[in-house]
């Protein structure tokens, strides 16, 4: 009995022995001097792994998460639904996350040259950089990417990319500097390669919202293009219109 459960508790061992190792070895594939300046890739603050569950001609998703309890706890909501959609790539920033938005779209930029694609969808976990204060658009916004951002919604995002109509989708798109209201947009080859991602480092997070100003990129907004003001309650109105539910009981569970 004795070498019973000395050869289970072995054999648990190794397991997690390998588990660790290769969860390694996918947050490792990749080097880090490859994708960033020598002082972020010093720095270690960022890790990236790849989850997927039977990827076959699924679109790549770049999915960027604040390394604490609150970017965990989002990330895990998001999941859910992520992961019967896309093959997820995910690049961690250790809290409190100085470099904002840009060490995921800096991956997402590398990983779309690197595999030679058309298009990806980038997210960031929205809400990361405001741990008490997941209520409120937070949460609205997540749900309309659950809802935009899957099944045969996202058909009417990849379309006008692989039809030449325009180079970025998002769900709302501003009038003035084809902002990317809560950022979460699918993006071209193309785009990629005409934005400086480099130039907005050390600057506030709100640059990534304004990615695509000064550029010939060609913005558009699904949901509605162009919007001026009050970009928040039309968030709420259109999904309250689209779940049929109440926000406020949303915003309570």
């Amino acid at each position: 009995m004795k070498n019973k459960n000395f050869y289970t508790l072995f054999s648990f061992e190794l397991i997690n022995i390998f588990h660790i190792y290769f969860f390694n070895s996918y947050a490792l594939s990749f080097n880090l001097y490859d994708i960033y300046p020598n002082y972020i890739a010093k720095s270690n603050t960022i890790k990236i792994i790849h989850k997927t569950s039977n990827s076959t001609n699924k679109t790549l998703c770049v999915f960027g998460v604040l390394e604490n309890g609150f970017g965990k706890k989002i990330e895990e909501e998001m999941l859910k639904w992520l992961l019967p959609n896309y093959d997820i790539y995910i690049v961690y920033q250790k809290y409190p996350g100085k470099l904002y938005e840009y060490p995921a779209l800096k991956f997402a930029q590398y990983l779309m040259n690197k595999k030679n694609i058309t298009l990806l969808l980038y997210l960031h976990s929205k809400g990361a950089f405001y741990p008490n204060r997941d209520n409120g658009i937070q949460k609205v916004v997540r749900e309309l990417w659950k809802y935009e951002y899957s099944g045969n919604n996202i058909k009417k995002y990849i379309n006008p990319i692989l039809n030449n109509i325009t180079d970025v989708t998002a769900m709302f798109v501003g009038n003035c500097c084809k902002t990317t209201w809560f950022n979460g947009f699918y993006i071209s080859y193309r785009a990629f390669n005409i934005i400086n991602l480099d130039k907005l480092l050390n600057t506030t997070r709100w640059k990534y919202e304004i990615l695509f100003k000064n550029t010939n990129a060609n913005v558009l907004g699904i949901i509605e293009n162009k919007v001026d003001k009050n970009i928040h309650d039309i968030a709420r109105k259109y999904l309250k219109l689209i779940k049929k539910i109440k926000i406020d009981d949303l915003l309570k569970k």
